[in-house]
């Protein structure tokens, strides 16, 4: 398994523990993500990984 498939595996596990009403607000904004970024192919990719970097640098 890949760093990236172990990170993916340890995401989806935490959001399958939440409960329901909070599983399906985080469906639904994955869902508007995926929209966007297929919307606009690479800039769409690059802008996730952008924002993903601030919040993460926000601590």
């Amino acid at each position: 398994m890949t760093d990236e498939q172990a990170t993916l595996l340890a995401i989806r596990q935490v959001i399958a523990e939440l409960p329901e009403d909070d599983r399906a607000g985080v469906c639904l904004a994955a869902l508007k993500l995926r929209e966007v970024v297929a919307l606009h192919n690479d800039h769409g990719r690059l802008a996730l990984a952008l924002v993903g970097a601030e919040h993460a640098a926000e601590g």
